[in-house]
């Protein structure tokens, strides 16, 4: 897939990675828009300083601290002590030649997988099914408008 990663470029030339597989940029003004593959948004303010279509790299230059997303989400109440939690997300890939998976791994803080993987859940038609192991781990497999993705969801524990 052609998708890029966005850093924002500080004042003493360093990056700082903003977002991964955009899909899609909109500049108006000093605001630039970024879309990921799932449609989630990222206002920016600044200016595009280098687009390179070969690394797959976008670079924003002049941005102050204020970063808004629009994903949709409301965020949590933290009531319990929040759960962290390894995320890996595979988005298979389709293309012709190319049958490699993406693959994103972060982690999250959360109550609630199923509100934490709605940020995936954005097409026309969207199908999920969960799972849950005997170990604990949720496994989540989504096909959204005919791609495929699976987000898999494991409880880290502290360590003492």
């Amino acid at each position: 897939m052609c998708l890029s990663t966005v850093y924002e470029l500080g004042t003493n030339g360093t990056k700082k990675k903003l977002c991964e597989y955009v899909s899609a940029v909109k500049v108006s003004g000093d605001t630039v828009t970024l879309t990921d593959i799932m449609g989630k948004e990222i206002r920016v303010s600044g200016a595009l300083e280098q687009v390179d279509l070969v690394k797959n790299t976008i670079i924003i230059g002049s941005i102050p601290r204020s970063i808004t997303e629009t994903a949709g989400r409301v965020p949590e109440k933290a009531a319990a002590p929040v759960k962290t939690y390894e995320v890996i997300r595979e988005i298979f890939n389709s293309c012709s030649n190319n049958q490699m998976r993406d693959v994103d791994i972060r982690e999250v803080e959360t109550n609630d997988v199923d509100t934490s993987v709605q940020e995936f859940l954005v097409g026309e038609k969207v199908r999920c099914e969960k799972f849950v192991k005997d170990n604990g781990i949720v496994v989540f497999d989504i096909d959204t408008d005919g791609m495929q993705q699976r987000v898999t969801f494991t409880e880290l524990t502290a360590k003492s």
